[in-house]
């Protein structure tokens, strides 16, 4: 049976005892054990402190005051029935604690005198007479636990849980704190009937994620913790310590307020995003967590998702928290978007070399800087650079994206615009301070948009020469930019550009794309483990693309694919920022990874109709892998012997086969020659192993990603 009027009740069990302050963590307490307990009790109503503010942990408690608190918690009523009778001739009626005592030893049956008939109410209580008091309030009785006092209590007693935390013997004091550890066991504790002491209280435990702990509720009347599980919001009348993203137990009172909240066990890591892959998430330091399970749970602003849903739509810069349980098996993920907060400022004049520019724009000098998602320095910040700092996590989202475009439309009004429509038809969030100057402009008009990390225009102007971004065409004649948005229109030069060239790119004429080769030039030795080309530096956050050859079609390519040095024939162009630091640089096939891999067959074909013995002939190579059939013209009949292999083929921008090569067969592969999902020993060396392996099983004859 529930007990109903407990509520009601306790919120006198320390008030008298303790002297009422007002309700806040006591600085006197140290032990995160004790707060914890504290806390409960505070959100009870029950510990206020004294009148300094503090709790005085370390203080006393008598046998009359424990008495006074176990009865209260019990739910005992009225105790104005117990006051008329002296039962102990130390225990008058004068006695503040009269009731409360008779109550305990008449009613509750959860305590006695000693054997010469007193009951000595200012005496300190021991561990053993508390542990026995509270024993017996759960229902425990000497039959149940043993006839031999006070160890059959005690040994009880630690196994169900009621003394955790503690190491006291039996005729130890116990101190203020003490108590309130036993108390808040207690309330966790299960009785003789194998119920929960709090579910007789009439609270709840409710499993959740932490989602904000200081969020507004539905209604926006409230604030508390919201929550991924349970009502989703608890309100508090304390805030309890909680860790955003974490999981635990909440303990809820009957009106919904948050009482106590229990963390499960569990460590974390941190990641900010390079990359991701299908297994794998590589940091912007350079580190990875390999062998995700693809049914992982990521908590993405409080919405759930799998990894294998999601992890594509991932972009880099974002934080990632990985939660592991006990096991060290992944709990779940926990993805921090960014938001509006924050302050956005745009770098007007080219940093001082050598001076940190964030003082200056009230920037803790400290904070860490994230340039185009990738970890950097105060060092990397340019001209121009768009900055949102956020003082609560201390972090810089920096980067230089800015390209021209023309101002096709505004979302939901040219007059209050909230959106901008360019490049192509794309629509851009603005923030607050773009709006009015957006509103001034004509539509049509050719404009230079500044974005922040997460696609935010954050400033929009004017300018003599057009702000090009590097990209790939593709084969609509579209391009590909390094950040993963693809710009489109129409394209005067289509035909000097194919598939897969690398290229500068803006629209500043309406539908038009403005492409640029991007120039052969600064080749030189690359070190990638120490980030130099040449002499000059590289810097964290530059561009890579590797071609398949003079010629070839090009991709983009992780700085982690690379070998630790690239000769300068290798290296088909180095372009430098505006400090001299290189930040876009153009491979000649170093990777293989432009090339295109899978089973070959190869057609030939005739110029005419008939077919007659005098016509032209030219070859068609297929190729077949985990995306499908793809064929490719081959004039130089390249391709001949390699039908029905497997093959990797250098395409050229036009679509024509350029080099081709056998792919090797490796034999005797074991399973501990695997590194997880990441690497693959052959002959002696770790192979990178990519996200989109192509997997042929031979006995179905299927190819899989």
């Amino acid at each position: 049976m529930k007990r109903v009027g407990f509520l009601v009740l306790v919120m006198a069990i320390f008030v008298s005892l303790f002297a009422p302050t007002a309700a806040a963590a006591f600085d006197d307490i140290s032990d995160q054990a004790t707060l914890t307990a504290t806390t409960l009790l505070q959100n009870l109503g029950i510990v206020n402190g004294y009148g300094d503010g503090k709790f005085h942990p370390d203080d006393n408690l008598t046998r009359a005051q424990f008495c006074k608190m176990t009865v209260m918690l019990s739910g005992t009523q009225d105790i104005a029935i117990y006051e008329g009778f002296t039962i102990f001739p130390d225990v008058r009626a004068d006695h503040w604690g009269r009731g409360y005592i008779n109550a305990a030893v008449r009613a509750l049956k959860i305590i006695t005198g000693f054997p010469d008939g007193t009951f000595k109410p200012n005496a300190n209580i021991n561990f053993a007479q508390a542990v026995t008091t509270v024993m017996r309030l759960l229902g425990y009785t000497d039959s149940d636990v043993g006839l031999n006092w006070p160890r059959s209590y005690i040994d009880k007693a630690n196994q169900i849980g009621l003394t955790k935390g503690l190491n006291l013997n039996a005729n130890d004091v116990i101190t203020r704190a003490q108590a309130a550890q036993i108390f808040y066991n207690a309330i966790f504790t299960r009785n003789i009937d194998g119920e929960k002491y709090c579910d007789e209280l009439g609270f709840t435990e409710q499993k959740v994620i932490i989602l904000q702990k200081n969020g507004p509720s539905p209604d926006n009347l409230l604030r508390g913790l919201v929550t991924i599980g349970g009502d989703g919001f608890y309100p508090y009348r304390s805030a309890p310590d909680v860790e955003e993203g974490s999981q635990g137990v909440l303990l809820v009172d009957g009106d919904g307020y948050v009482l106590s909240w229990a963390p499960d066990i569990q460590t974390k890591r941190e990641i900010t995003v390079r990359s991701t892959g299908p297994m794998s998430v590589i940091g912007a330091d350079g580190s990875k967590i390999n062998n995700i399970p693809s049914a992982t749970l990521v908590y993405i602003n409080g919405e759930m998702d799998t990894w294998e849903e999601c992890w594509i739509d991932i972009p880099s810069g974002l934080a990632l928290r990985f939660y592991y349980g006990a096991s060290g098996a992944i709990d779940y993920i926990f993805l921090f978007r960014p938001t509006e907060e924050g302050v956005v400022k745009i770098i007007g004049v080219e940093p001082t070399a050598g001076r940190n520019p964030l003082p200056a724009f009230d920037i803790d000098a400290n904070a860490q800087v994230i340039k185009n998602g990738v970890a950097a320095s105060w060092t990397d910040l340019r001209l121009y650079d768009v900055m949102v700092y956020n003082d609560k996590t201390n972090i810089v989202n920096a980067t230089d994206f800015r390209i021209t475009g023309i101002y096709e439309n505004a979302l939901p009004s040219r007059e209050a615009p909230d959106e901008v429509v360019t490049l192509g038809g794309k629509n851009f969030e603005l923030l607050p301070s773009v709006r009015p100057k957006l509103a001034e402009r004509k539509l049509g008009e050719t404009l230079t948009f500044f974005f922040t990390q997460d696609g935010r225009v954050a400033d929009i102007r004017t300018e003599r020469l057009p702000s090009h971004q590097p990209g790939i065409t593709t084969g609509d004649g579209g391009v590909v930019l390094y950040n993963g948005m693809t710009i489109s229109g129409d394209n005067p030069s289509y035909g000097n550009y194919g598939e897969g060239m690398p290229v500068s790119a803006c629209i500043y004429e309406r539908d038009k794309l403005s492409l640029q080769s991007i120039p052969t030039k600064g080749s030189v030795d690359l070190d990638i483990i120490n980030m130099k080309a040449g002499t000059a530096d590289i810097t964290p956050y530059a561009i890579f693309i590797d071609q398949s050859g003079t010629g070839g079609q090009a991709v983009y390519v992780d700085r982690t694919s690379l070998p630790d040095e690239i000769a300068a024939g290798s290296v088909i162009s180095v372009s430098m920022d505006t400090a001299g630091r290189a930040n876009l640089i153009v491979l000649r096939n170093v990777t293989g990874d432009a090339w295109v891999y899978g089973f070959t067959s190869i057609d030939r074909s005739w110029y005419d109709e008939d077919e007659s013995s005098s016509s032209s002939s030219y070859y068609t190579v297929t190729v077949e892998n985990q995306y499908g059939r793809r064929s490719f013209y081959d004039p130089r009949s390249l391709g001949r012997d390699g039908g029905n292999n497997i093959y990797g083929l250098a395409v050229a921008t036009y679509g024509n086969v350029i080099a081709n090569k056998a792919c090797v067969r490796v034999n005797n592969v074991r399973r501990s020659d695997f590194s997880g999902n990441s690497s693959l020993v052959v002959s002696g060396i770790a192979r990178p192993i990519p996200d989109d392996l192509m997997v042929y099983v031979q006995a179905t004859k299927n190819t899989y990603q």
